[in-house]
């Protein structure tokens, strides 16, 4: 088995790789669904804080967790250490905090990151458990594209930049899909200028899609009450040309 984690490079690198137009949309809508909510909201997986420091900076009371050290490292560099209790490293299978709030969000997919079943509801129970009645959940994963699925990626560049001036930067990926578990296993390998000289780092994770009627099912076995899933972040209803879906459930 490979190793699992966001190995420095990822974390580097993260901020480059994902501020692009192509994921302001989401960007966009939960920094929208967080300036609608009253009281307190919570970002599970909040990484280098890309969703969470516009929020805060905006006047959102708002707080996160992650279970990587080295993300909320490039967070705590866009927040005043005042705030950095707001954030805390733990697992959202098992997560514990000592308030509840009005809306929780799992975004960028993270919710793909849960591979197992019984991970899968462990996180939605503890989330339950930490909404204020009536409080809102909401998480997105991507719309499995069937014909995608029958063929493995193999070193394709889907990234090219600076990630300073001057400063090169590559990523490639590679997926093996395992159709039967509903996995995608990638690979992303990044290559960068670095010290007059080139640079390479790998990372791999497993990625986990869903089916409609599977998100419903956990959902509801979770306790939740499904207000809608939408079909992308314009909050367009589901048709065949959906690539996301956007999971919004109610306590």
């Amino acid at each position: 088995m490979k190793e699992y984690k966001y190995n420095e490079c990822i974390s580097r690198f993260y901020d480059i790789v994902y501020e692009r137009p192509a994921f302001t949309p989401a960007l966009n809508f939960y920094l929208n669904e967080i300036s609608q909510t009253n009281g307190a909201s919570l970002e599970i997986g909040v990484g280098t804080g890309r969703i969470f420091a516009r929020a805060l900076d905006s006047g959102a009371d708002i707080y996160g967790i992650d279970q990587s050290d080295l993300m909320l490292e490039k967070l705590k560099a866009k927040i005043s250490p005042e705030e950095y209790a707001r954030v805390t490293i733990q697992d959202v299978r098992e997560f514990k905090l000592d308030k509840k709030f009005e809306l929780i969000i799992a975004p960028f997919r993270m919710f793909s990151h849960l591979v197992k079943v019984e991970d899968q509801l462990k996180a939605l129970k503890r989330i339950y458990e930490h909404l204020e009645t009536g409080g809102r959940f909401i998480f997105d994963v991507f719309v499995p594209d069937l014909n995608r699925l029958l063929k493995d990626v193999d070193n394709v560049k889907e990234f090219e930049g600076e990630y300073e001036p001057g400063k090169k930067l590559e990523r490639y990926a590679s997926i093996k899909y395992d159709n039967i578990n509903q996995m995608s296993n990638l690979t992303f390998k990044f290559v960068w200028d670095e010290n007059g000289g080139t640079k390479t780092d790998e990372c791999y994770f497993p990625f986990r899609y869903y089916h409609r009627f599977e998100i419903e099912n956990l959902i509801a076995r979770a306790g939740f009450r499904l207000e809608k899933i939408y079909g992308g972040f314009e909050k367009k209803d589901l048709d065949e040309r959906s690539t996301d879906f956007v999971v919004v459930c109610i306590k």
